[in-house]
């Protein structure tokens, strides 16, 4: 057997060069950049402008040629500045830039690479920075010498391992970068968007598995006609056909080569297989004929410098409080430029191979910030840490971080140790902006998407329940608080909205919302609030944005006044306008965002150093600053999505104040009606009522479904969505048309209603209630209203407030028919507003109605509601039904209808609303039940 024979790959390598003198100059408009070095087909070339051709031995490639493997194919490329590229089978590159000039050693190498397994050895250029760099669709590689096996699947996954060298960073496409200088790790990016891991050892065996793709085969010739043997080679001047790579003006000397068998030694010495690194060392140490007699064995290479430390690059901003001894009262109220600061040069590093010593520092203007943050591969989620190697304007601190699983966003909760500060509070938060032509969370049409968060608690406010302090509503026990749901539409990129430059585009909502109550009768404290809102592309940069509105109510017992909360809702901006963090791609598309209380106006630019308010029934409002980081939680995506209009009841207290003086509280019952439009994501509703011992009457208007919410209306879906004042459809109050919020004014200054309704699916836990209102009904949907309606005079002064703290509605899909005969008994719960003897709180009771369909009465009662009972006769016309109710020393009366429409089985739910009276007694409310 020949030494040829033996050592496949090295024949072909001598092969090419033998038939590399029989091709002429290149034309300028394809300029050679290298040759094929070797070959085993089937590879295809092709040129700019010309038709593919099959690639043989010694052939020239060309500046742009795109050069395809299939699945037996192989070809090494050899650059004239000493650089080679293996290529294996089933792959694509193309060389996009090539640029040498040999007597400065000086130029660039540029590469795309579509899929595919390769191997670069760095010549004269990959000793220069920034010269070599291939392009892949999930990441940038660059490389300063030596050697590297690339790994890239169709689907975008990357796989590098790195030989020996200077090193290799792996940039992706959201900017984090990572960067391996120790022989044998490697870096992985899962697809297109995800970020690079962090450098770790390369699994046994995977530079062994790309390599056996990359070595040539047996009976390989390269497409040569006739296989080279020793008499060939020796007669076949080869010194000079290397030569012909080199540059015009390069000396060239032309002595006769060795035999084959040492050429072919040679050659192979120039691939090596390291076990004990478990990596390639594979070395091209010349593209010319060497003029000894002897072959000189290649230099080794020299040994690994010590291993970068990594260096991930954030930007953010850092808050803290005021020094007055208000945290958890006011939170990080003052946003003045000592109190709110962008930060500078935000960096984590840690040391090669040890991300757990990771540590975060930044510059707050002239002075620095310093504490442990370990990357997510590593961390992922909330870690405490104590003062050691901490520092910052303000001494050593303690704290509690996150960081996400991507690395992508973090956030620190920081407590100063001084004991003269100890009450203070600071935060800082940083991350890779979410890439701005990302097309994250666009959809296919008709396929929404839902991502739901957790709102994290505020350092300051310490308040579980966001937006709202400690002491209206957030040290509440056992509070229902909703997930931060963002519903991406499916006709529109999300956050594509703008007023201006995409007016059209369908908004990406946002909801939460919390319920606490805890306690009955006069010592009951509870609180509701609701935000809704949606993101959006910002006027002021371009960049996607987020902004809602806050509406709640507080009691801290039957006998206090209810305060009412409002404020803004706005995704907090860093140092270089950008608000939400994240990939933009995969199964976590945004790793994470602040919010705080300022809010976007209606031209969606940023209104800054704005409030929460919390405003007492007939007092002074006081105000505060809320900080809520979003971490994501796991979707269990949507249920049921209907466009549609639901009617029913509502009830509850109203709490009047005239010309600055509370009233007497008076009940109010009414009509519902609820339409959602799962297209549009949006909910609008109306509530027409009235006192019913009295001459109040009020109509009350949310949201809309037609037309821009301006952040006030979310549909998640049938059991999940919210409202607030509607921006387009007026509320009244005895009969007084009341005015509408302007979006491009200050909400501080205007007079109009502040109001919200939302379902009680979104936040489901009540504690009177514990099985819900009506546990088996699926034709109707009930939950809580809460507001302020603010009456003017002509001169624009408030006259008159009606106010309400957590009242419920229900509505549903009203029954088209009813049994001709037969008696349904429709059992569940009724839930209400009460007023007892001057103190107000909530109570719940049972519900029983025994309804004969033949003669249209029913047997009502109301059971054990604050522990009175009271029961009628109801008499129907149609689908409703209403009664006078009497008991337990109350008067007063109900009505009702009936819901669903199931074939065969009409009418299996009902609902309702109530009201009673009594001595110093008043209650209303609403009422559930299945057959």
């Amino acid at each position: 057997m020949t030494s040829a024979a033996r050592h496949p790959l090295s024949a072909v390598m001598l092969a090419a060069l033998l038939f590399g003198t029989g091709f002429g100059a290149p034309s300028v408009a394809q300029q050679r950049i290298g040759v094929n070095s070797a070959v085993n087909p089937d590879v295809t070339g092709m040129p700019p402008g010309a038709a593919p051709r099959r690639l043989v031995l010694g052939q020239e490639v060309v500046f742009n040629e795109r050069i395809t493997t299939g699945p037996d194919g192989q070809t090494q490329i050899l650059f004239i500045d000493q650089s080679t590229m293996t290529v294996g089978p089933r792959s694509d590159m193309v060389i996009d830039e090539f640029v040498y000039d040999p007597n400065a050693g000086t130029g660039k190498l540029a590469a795309s690479l579509t899929r595919g397994v390769f191997r670069f050895v760095g010549g004269k250029l990959s000793k220069q920075d920034n010269a070599v760099t291939m392009q892949t669709p999930s990441a940038t590689i660059g490389i300063r010498g030596g050697l590297v096996l690339v790994d890239l699947t169709p689907d975008g996954g990357l796989q590098v391992i790195f030989g020996y060298g200077a090193g290799v960073t792996v940039t992706g496409l959201n900017g984090l970068a990572q960067t391996i200088t120790r022989p044998g790790f490697q870096v992985t990016v899962a697809g297109r968007g995800a970020a690079p891991s962090t450098p770790s050892p390369a699994p046994p065996g995977a530079a062994a598995a790309l390599l056996a793709q990359l070595d040539g085969r047996p009976g390989g010739n390269g497409g040569a006609r006739t296989i080279p043997t020793d008499a060939t080679v020796a007669n076949s001047g080869i010194a000079a056909a290397v030569s012909s790579t080199a540059p015009v003006g390069t000396p060239v000397q032309t002595q006769q080569p060795p035999r084959v068998a040492n050429a072919v030694q040679q050659a192979q010495s120039q691939l090596q297989v390291t076990a004990e690194s478990q990596v390639v060392a594979m070395t091209i140490l010349a593209a010319q004929a060497k003029t000894t007699t002897s072959p000189t064995p290649p230099t080794p290479p020299p040994p690994p410098p010590p291993p970068a430390p990594v260096v991930i690059s954030y930007a953010g901003l850092f808050k803290d409080t005021p020094g007055s001894g208000t945290a958890t009262t006011q939170g990080f109220i003052n946003q003045g430029s000592s109190n709110r600061i962008a930060y500078t040069g935000g960096t984590l590093t840690y040391p090669a191979g040890q991300p757990a010593n990771g540590v975060f520092a930044a510059m707050l203007g002239p002075a620095s910030i310093q504490f442990p943050l370990a990357p997510g591969s590593t961390s992922p989620g909330f870690v405490n840490f104590g003062p050691a190697g901490t520092a910052s304007p303000f001494g050593p601190f303690t704290g509690t971080s996150y960081m996400s699983p991507d690395s992508t966003f973090f956030y620190a909760n920081l407590t100063p140790t001084s004991p003269a500060i100890q009450q203070e509070r600071g935060f800082i938060f940083g991350g890779q902006p979410v890439p701005s032509n990302a097309g994250f969370l666009t959809t296919a049409p008709g396929t929404p998407q839902l991502y739901t968060y957790t709102l994290q608690q505020d350092a300051a406010l310490q308040s579980p329940v966001p937006f709202i302090t400690q002491s209206t509503g957030g040290n509440i026990p056992n509070p229902s608080i909703s997930p931060y749901y963002v519903v991406a539409p499916a006709q529109s990129p999300f956050g594509a909205f703008n007023p201006n430059t995409n007016p059209n585009a369908t908004g990406t909502r946002t909801l939460q919302a919390s319920l606490a109550i805890n306690g009955t009768g006069a010592a009951q404290t509870s609180a509701l609030v609701v935000q809704t809102g949606g993101f959006f592309t910002s006027s002021d940069t371009g960049t996607v944005a987020g902004d809602g509105v806050v509406r709640g109510s507080f009691a801290a017992n039957g006998t206090t006044p209810p305060i009412r909360i409002g404020s803004g809702a706005a995704t907090v901006p860093d140092g270089n306008g950008n608000n939400i963090f994240g990939t933009g791609m995969g199964s976590l598309p945004i790793s994470g965002f602040v919010l705080d209380q300022n809010q976007y106006n209606g031209n969606v630019n940023f209104v800054p150093n704005q409030v929460a308010s919390q405003n007492p029934l007939g007092g002074a409002a006081s105000t505060y600053a809320f900080n809520q980081p979003a971490t994501p939680t796991t979707s269990a995506g949507f249920g049921s999505r209907t466009t549609q209009t639901t009617t029913g009841y509502f009830g509850g207290i109203m709490y009047p104040v005239i010309r600055g003086s509370p009233g007497s509280a008076y009940a109010v019952t009414g009509t519902t009606t609820v339409q959602t439009n799962a297209t549009s994501n949006q909910v609008a509703a109306t509530f027409m009522g009235a006192d019913p011992f009295g001459a109040n009457t009020l109509t009350a208007q949310f949201g809309t479904v037609t037309g821009r919410p301006y952040s006030r209306a979310t549909f998640v879906d049938d059991t999940r969505y919210a409202a607030l004042e509607s921006p387009n459809t007026a509320s009244q109050v005895n009969g007084t048309t009341l005015p509408l919020p302007n979006p491009n004014a200050p909400a501080s200054t205007q007079i109009y209603p502040r109001l919200a309704m939302v379902t009680s699916g979104t936040a489901p836990s009540n504690s009177l209630l514990p099985s819900g209102l009506c546990s088996s009904c699926q034709f109707l949907q009930w939950g809580y209203w809460t507001g302020e309606l603010d009456t003017p005079n002509s001169a624009g002064t408030v006259v008159r407030q009606d106010v309400a703290h957590i009242n419920p509605w229900v509505a549903g899909v009203i029954s088209t028919s009813l049994p001709a005969t037969g008696i349904g008994t429709f059992s569940g719960n009724a839930f209400g507003s009460v007023v007892n003897s001057g103190a107000s709180y909530l109570a719940s009771g049972g519900f029983t109605n025994i309804y004969n369909f033949g003669n249209h009465t029913g047997a009502f009662t109301i059971s054990n509601f604050d522990g009175k009972t009271v029961s009628g006769t109801v008499n129907g016309m149609g689908a409703g039904y209403s009664g006078a109710l009497s008991g337990s020393g109350l008067t007063g009366s109900a009505n009702g209808s009936f819901f669903g429409n199931l074939p065969g089985n009409p009418a299996t739910e009902t609902g309702g609303n109530f009201a009673l009276q009594g001595p110093s007694y008043i209650a209303s409310g609403i009422f559930a039940g299945h057959r």
